[in-house]
């Protein structure tokens, strides 16, 4: 009951008064735990207001950025979308309220294990875990009409942003010059257009450091 209570603080306090919050998306929080995603060795920080640094740069997202990540995506019923780096598998779970299927890329087994357990433990069925490299997406699933890198880039990646359908989109945070913002990628024909959408601070996954990248 401790943690119900605590989980519901976390929504009302941290995600409920973002901007633009739907209701859609609140309900998909509200049956959730995110005490189920999180590490065992971590439980105690389930609810945090803060990113949580794991080895080797990855990153535990804070709840109100997890948030406005699937709000911006802003998935339709009918749509896949493309998650590589699993973390929690928090964010997978609550997009799988959202899309038709969610598909998560991940190289840590670790990570990967665990994200699996606890979207096996909530019962949810159109999530699908494949263990790969990150970097390299999913093209044999591809095209999608979404992608969402769990982690900060330094540019763009030619090769995934190839996996995206027509008028697909990706969600990346970039990090230029010391400063990382939230950016949303549009795939028209050979042309990609660029919105940037909000601020945030959180470290460079090593796969997506500047080498064989290409940036728009």
């Amino acid at each position: 009951m401790e943690e119900a209570s605590l989980n519901k603080n976390m929504i009302e306090g941290q995600i409920k008064p973002i901007n633009g919050m739907s209701e859609e998306l609140l309900s998909a929080f509200y049956s959730l735990d995110r005490n189920d995603f999180m590490p065992e060795t971590m439980k105690e920080m389930s609810y945090f207001e803060k990113n949580i640094l794991l080895e080797d740069k990855r990153t535990i997202l804070k709840p109100s950025l997890i948030a406005q990540i699937a709000m911006s995506i802003n998935l339709k019923a009918n749509e896949n979308v493309l998650i590589l780096g699993a973390t929690t598998g928090y964010l997978s779970a609550i997009l799988s309220h959202q899309a038709e299927t969610v598909i998560v890329v991940e190289e840590n087994e670790q990570l990967l294990n665990n994200s699996e357990n606890a979207i096996k433990k909530n019962n949810i069925n159109n999530v699908v875990f494949v263990n790969n490299e990150i970097a390299r997406g999913y093209n044999e699933q591809s095209p999608f009409n979404a992608i969402i890198i769990e982690g900060a880039i330094q540019e763009v990646p030619h090769n995934i942003i190839d996996q995206l359908d027509e008028g697909g989109r990706l969600l990346a945070i970039v990090q230029e010059e010391e400063i990382c913002s939230a950016k949303l990628f549009k795939k028209y024909g050979q042309s990609i257009s660029e919105q940037k959408l909000f601020n945030c601070k959180i470290p460079v996954l090593s796969m997506f450091m500047k080498r064989n990248s290409f940036s728009f």
